[in-house]
């Protein structure tokens, strides 16, 4: 049976005769030698392993190869699926580029579960909530800077929320998760936890090079984002003093703003230059962990061929079992 759905392809012996997205293409070879390439296509959230082999190389050479499978690309592909060690893999006899027009990139890009422009605005919502001018200041500005990216980039390359307004959306799940928190322990400074959430992992609009088909930029590959979000505020600090009154308190925010993001991923060796010396550090990072963690095993249970109270290996966080929704 042919398939022209990509999102239709559920078992072996199909025959796919449609457009995919190519969401990663490594080149690779054989134990003796052939070179082939290991690909992962998809449409939306549906990932499936593909294998191109040299004899459907089709008279391209590797750089050519490099080109047409680039991340991002969508592409018209024929191709029979079967299965390898129990999990689907599609192999390609034929692809190309689809004539101009025919597709739309973003039909094929998974995006967050809820509506971008609710989230965008519950997220104004927080920052206009925020009670230091100071801290207030700083995200408004920020934000305002980098709006449009901001909204539609995931919020990792991969593990979790890596989908098209995934650092929106796990942004405000975060914020969301810091406002009952700030509320239930009186000992927490709200404004800090809040402004610390909303701009922890804003670098990433630099970090990354684009919202469909997202990789480490120059800088971010330098920087990463922490850096790069520290830089930024660093900068508006500079504009600020002139032109409102500072003092050693909104000195001692910023430098607190500072630190939370420094130790948002908790360990040195989780990518944190400093790990907590205050509460609202350790409040933001425990809710970051939260809030991935919880993403990344509700989207990897999310596996069609997972059956109730099997288990699945999820990466990097270990074997999980998807129990009854009964």
């Amino acid at each position: 049976m042919t398939i022209t759905d990509f999102k239709e392809l559920n078992e072996s012996g199909l025959y796919f005769d449609g457009y995919a997205l190519v969401k990663s293409a490594q080149e690779a070879t054989t134990k003796g030698g052939v070179p082939f390439f290991n690909i992962t296509l998809g449409k939306q959230e549906k990932s499936i392993s593909t294998k191109l082999w040299e004899n459907k190389f089709n008279n391209h050479d590797l750089a050519q190869l490099k080109k047409v499978f680039e991340n991002g690309n969508v592409l018209h592909i024929k191709g029979k699926l079967s299965e390898y060690r129990e999990q689907l893999q599609l192999t390609i006899d034929e692809f190309g580029f689809p004539e101009e027009g025919v597709v739309q990139v973003e039909d094929y890009l998974e995006s967050a579960p809820e509506p971008i422009e609710s989230l965008r605005e519950e997220y104004e919502n927080y920052i206009a909530n925020i009670e230091s001018p100071v801290l207030k200041e700083i995200c408004q500005r920020l934000y305002d800077e980098h709006k449009d990216k901001f909204i539609t980039y995931p919020a990792a390359k991969s593990n979790h929320h890596c989908f098209t307004g995934g650092l929106l959306y796990h942004t405000v799940s975060m914020l969301r998760l810091g406002d009952h928190i700030s509320g239930q322990y009186k000992e927490v400074k709200k404004d800090l936890v809040m402004a610390g959430i909303a701009l922890h992992d804003m670098g990433k609009v630099v970090e990354y090079t684009n919202y469909f088909a997202p990789d480490y930029s120059k800088v971010g590959n330098f920087l990463g984002h922490i850096t790069i979000i520290n830089m930024f505020i660093d900068r508006k600090v500079q504009v600020l003093k002139d032109e409102m009154p500072w003092t050693r308190k909104e000195a001692d925010e910023v430098y607190e703003l500072m630190h939370v993001i420094n130790a948002h991923h908790g360990k040195l060796e989780y990518g944190s230059p400093v790990e907590s010396k205050i509460l609202e550090a350790e409040v933001v990072h425990q809710i970051d962990m939260m809030d991935s963690r919880i993403n990344m095993i509700t989207y990897g249970l999310q596996d069609e061929n997972l059956q109730e109270n099997e288990a699945k290996r999820i990466f990097p966080m270990g074997l999980y079992y998807r129990t009854s929704q009964d």
